[in-house]
């Protein structure tokens, strides 16, 4: 692929590579002046909406300004994607949004209202959850190394459900067959994942963690696995499956990002000013109930992990065929 700086016009594509674009008087240090608005193109109750209302009430302590949530979902993510990146670039419009809008949705779709690099500029990371390797409790594995080999002996026999092709629970588990050289069934489904566990529908799921953490400590399923790089300190003698297929990971971050053109100065405050609110004991306690891990990030990191991901999901999407138009 080329670099991301290659395909990159304008002042949005200097802000995005850390480049000075904006004259040096240009600060946000009095930033901001009147609300700020973050469109999250989920539903109200989802991951993400919780997340921003959480870090969004102390922002708007901090800033003495209120920052309003508006939720717009639809189209996978793409309409409030596109609101925020038809956005006046002034900070005052911002996209709180999971990696699956930036890094795979491109590869899944033809025609995006938005382009990951071109219509973005990153401002930070706010929290990292991964996924539970789920089964029920009848098949007759315990691990990853036995699930392998059962999948090798029996190609094509295991089942996984998920929320829909192209999700991210989807995506994580084609990773982990395309690493293994082995064969499953892909059953999208529309509801409850652990139900089909439970009912037999299926062998496998995997749940993020904000459910598949309850589920495994539940004990009627069986947790076989984490897709981070660390164990979950809520499923500690969970293993990863990093501990059985090297360089394995599968996670599901959300981070805030403003249009194209928004003043670097402007992006580096709020990104400052998330990772004062998640060093609060009260704000990490929260996260840490749902089993999300607040990380924060620079600007200049979190470009670097969307075109990361960008190109590993973008792979994966690309092996396994998955189109979504």
């Amino acid at each position: 692929m080329n670099t991301f700086l290659a395909n990159m016009l304008g002042r949005g594509a200097l802000a995005l590579a850390g480049l000075p674009a904006w004259p040096a008087h240009a600060s946000g240090q009095d930033f901001p002046k009147h609300p700020v608005r973050v469109i999250v193109p989920f539903a109200a109750g989802t991951s993400p909406d919780v997340v921003i209302r959480i870090v969004g009430q102390k922002l708007s302590d901090m800033w003495s300004q209120q920052l309003v949530v508006e939720n717009r979902p639809g189209a996978g993510g793409g309409i409030g994607a596109t609101a925020v990146a038809q956005a006046q670039p002034d900070g005052y419009t911002l996209l709180y949004t999971i990696n699956s809008i930036l890094c795979a949705n491109p590869h899944l779709y033809a025609k995006l209202g938005y382009d990951p690099f071109k219509s973005f500029v990153p401002v930070s990371l706010v929290v990292n959850l991964g996924y539970v390797l789920l089964a029920r409790k009848e098949l007759e594995v315990r691990n990853v190394a036995e699930l392998i080999a059962y999948a090798k002996k029996h190609p094509g026999k295991l089942t996984y459900g998920s929320a829909g092709n192209g999700s991210g629970n989807h995506i994580v588990m084609e990773l982990l067959t395309s690493m293994t050289g082995t064969s499953m069934l892909h059953v999208p489904m529309n509801t409850s994942k652990v139900l089909a566990l439970l009912s037999g529908q299926t062998d496998l799921a995997m749940e993020p963690y904000t459910n598949g953490v309850a589920a495994a400590k539940d004990g009627k399923v069986r947790g076989l696995a984490v897709t981070l790089a660390n164990r979950s300190e809520n499923l500690p003698d969970v293993p990863t499956i990093g501990e059985t297929v090297p360089g394995y990971v599968g996670d599901a971050w959300h981070a805030l990002l403003a249009p194209a053109g928004t003043p670097p100065a402007i992006a580096e405050k709020i990104s400052a000013d998330v990772a004062k609110v998640l060093a609060m004991p009260d704000v990490r306690q929260r996260l840490a109930a749902a089993s999300l891990e607040p990380v924060g990030s620079t600007p200049a990191e979190l470009g670097a992990i969307v075109r990361k991901d960008y190109d590993k999901w973008g792979a994966v999407i690309r092996e396994a065929n998955i189109r979504l138009d």
